[in-house]
């Protein structure tokens, strides 16, 4: 059984004041290992990963994506940032808006690089990469590159893909040695090998599609057809009416998302996870044979979550329920205790400061997240009690230019008045969407989201969560922190 522990007491034996002393080398290794669309039901299907890097250090429990989408999810992980202040709310346009912005020349791997580290990104960059920026063109700050180029057909990137790889195109056809998580995989293995031998300090960045749609399994894996997708209670909830109607309109595709159809893509995801699960495993090796092991932090994750039919939904992403805003994450390395658990909130904004604070570069003072290193230091350490949830543009003019190359999945982006800001607080989540309509949940009596009580709540009450709301959704910076840290509610 697993021991709990509180989060002001992980990695004690790692923390000193408010500097981290690593007790293996001042400059440890980090390999991020992002999946795509990858949610909690799957991970019974990763034992690999839950062995290696869940026993072997901790699990956090309640470890959110802010804004439940690829590309603004993958901006804010590298920036650190809320999506309203990364300008990044939805997959278009995406990588050409942080292009635009110039966001690429203050990232992640910038300050890593700064403070010493070779950095590599193997894999899914962000969507539509490298639009406006010239097909041969490399972001900064990154020693080895190798990205999915964005695909101009309805193609996917488990195999016929494009990758540049630091500046030059290479085309990568059907062959079973090309698919793209074992491209992925040579290209991570030989830059360990190669940091290794440069005596550096490395960040490599792992960026596998799997299991995003169409699900596509590695040359030789079965897809198991006696797998049945883990119903919650709100699959296929029999009554949606108090839900808004923005909502009930995503159910309406002409076909009725069933049972059956939920199996068929579970099956195909889990099988696309078994080369990844592998994978994990070999770079474990790897590590060891090159005696890193001890001296690298390995955090495991996903982009976001995923739905396959509950509240009537058929499958997709981008809503404010738990099932795309809560998502695996693991993390073993120097200091942290074995088969822990964090049930402290967490989140994507974290995930850039707590790197950077791993390999003490600095960190900038637009980070909306907070580094999860430091505050494990004293458990009177003030944390948070609730995260900002966001989705989609509001304003007319980013509608517009997002509407200029629209999206093709089944998202509230395709819904008038789709776009929502919400909290996702310690026991509730409330949602405002851009059509006026809301939601409330209370989690701890209703943990799947089947009553929404906004049509109870006082006008005291919903007052106090627009104003916390409004504060909380133009926020920046250490101010974000402070709010956070303010949203509790009784009602």
């Amino acid at each position: 059984m697993q021991k709990k522990i509180i989060l002001s007491l992980i990695l004690l034996a790692l923390l000193s004041g408010c500097t981290m002393q690593n007790p293996f080398k001042e400059s440890p290794n980090v390999i991020l290992i992002l999946t795509d669309d990858l949610d909690t039901s799957l991970m019974p299907y990763m034992p690999q990963t839950r062995q290696l890097i869940g026993e072997q250090g901790a699990t956090f429990e309640n470890y959110f994506i802010t804004t439940p989408i690829c590309c603004a999810s993958r901006a804010t992980t590298l920036r650190g940032q809320y999506a309203h202040n990364t300008d990044i709310l939805q997959n278009s346009p995406g990588f050409a808006r942080f292009f635009k912005l110039k966001e690429e020349e203050d990232t992640l791997n910038i300050w890593l690089q700064n403070a010493g580290y070779r950095t590599a990104l193997f894999g899914k960059y962000l969507n539509n990469y490298p639009v406006n920026a010239g097909r041969n063109y490399a972001p900064p700050g990154w020693d080895d590159w190798g990205a999915f180029l964005a695909n101009t057909d309805d193609g996917d990137f488990f195999y016929n893909y494009t990758m540049n790889e630091n500046g030059t195109l290479v085309e990568y056809g059907d062959a079973p040695e090309e698919y793209s998580t074992s491209v992925i995989r040579e290209k991570s293995l030989a830059f360990i090998d190669d940091s290794v031998k440069a005596d550096a300090p490395f960040f490599l960045f792992v960026s596998v599609y799997a299991p995003h749609g169409p699900a596509t399994p590695a040359p030789g894996d079965i897809v198991d057809e006696d797998l049945t997708y883990p119903q919650s209670p709100s699959f296929r909830e029999a009554d949606i009416s108090d839900k808004p109607r923005i909502i009930q309109a995503l159910t309406q595709t002409g076909d009725e998302f069933d049972e059956g159809d939920a199996n068929h893509i579970f099956r195909k995801r889990v099988a696309t996870l078994e080369p990844v699960d592998d994978f994990v495993a070999e770079l474990i090796q790897v590590l060891e044979a090159n005696g890193q092991l001890d001296n690298t932090y390995i955090i495991f994750t996903s982009d976001n979550g995923f739905h396959l039919g509950e509240h009537q939904l058929p499958s997709g992403k981008g809503t404010a329920y738990e099932e795309d805003i809560l998502v695996p994450f693991m993390v073993r390395g120097p200091g942290i205790t074995p088969g822990s658990t964090v049930t402290q909130m967490a989140a994507n904004i974290d995930l850039a400061p707590t790197i950077a604070e791993m390999a003490g570069a600095k960190i900038p003072g637009f980070v909306d997240g907070r580094s999860l290193l430091p505050w494990l230091q004293a458990d009177t350490s003030p944390w948070r009690n609730g995260l900002l949830i966001e989705f989609g543009y509001i304003d007319e003019e980013a509608i517009a230019e997002a509407l200029k190359d629209p999206e093709t999945d089944n998202l509230l982006v395709g819904v008038a008045g789709g776009a929502f800001r919400g909290i996702r607080g310690e026991n509730y989540v409330y949602v405002e969407y851009a059509n006026g309509e809301i939601e409330f949940y209370d989690l701890t009596n209703d943990p799947y989201q089947l009553e929404n009580l906004a049509g109870t709540l006082s006008a005291e009450t919903l007052s106090t969560l627009h104003e916390k709301l409004t504060a909380l959704k133009n926020c920046s910076g250490a101010e974000c922190q402070l709010l956070e840290e303010d949203l509790s509610i009784n009602w």
